[in-house]
């Protein structure tokens, strides 16, 4: 279905940048409402999920410091503390300190976490190829090449 019938508009669109950024905008927001969804059975937010996603993924020996974290999370990083002080207290993740320098904290999977992340990661992966099902790697690299330009302009990077 076109954005314009799915938006009800009576006329087609004038500007193929403005449709494509609804489309956009839409779909992101189509995007939010399906995590919040999905992630619920799992006792999870998606910002939780990121977390132990990043923890399991790409940190070194199972641990990160918070400022890295931070970094690397889809959420605005002024939350990572209130996050990480949420996962805490439900039993998904520790803090310890860095060996040699205890003003820095890592922060851990517990293994109630990961025993919560390996259902929620199974899950999460076969719900990405049920939504992406009939997309080619191609069209999967020019999204994401066109995406990342649009990024760069709003980040002052690109032209």
């Amino acid at each position: 279905m076109s954005l314009q019938d799915e938006l009800g508009y009576k006329k087609p669109f004038q500007n193929q940048g403005h449709e494509a950024l609804l489309n956009i905008v839409l779909t992101g927001s189509l995007l939010n409402k399906e995590g919040t969804r999905f992630f619920r059975p799992f006792g999870i937010t998606e910002a939780q999920f990121n977390v132990l996603m990043i923890l399991k993924h790409h940190s070194e020996q199972g641990r990160i410091n918070q400022t890295s974290l931070g970094n690397m999370m889809l959420v605005n990083r002024s939350n990572v503390t209130g996050l990480v002080d949420r996962m805490e207290k439900a039993g998904l993740v520790r803090r310890v300190a860095e060996p040699g320098d205890r003003r820095v904290n890592l922060v851990e999977m517990t293994e109630h976490g990961a025993n919560v992340f390996e259902p929620a990661g199974k899950a999460y992966f076969a719900r990405i190829e049920q939504l992406m099902q009939g997309t080619t790697a191609e069209e999967c690299a020019l999204l994401s090449k066109t995406l990342e330009k649009i990024r760069a302009r709003l980040n002052g990077r690109g032209k």
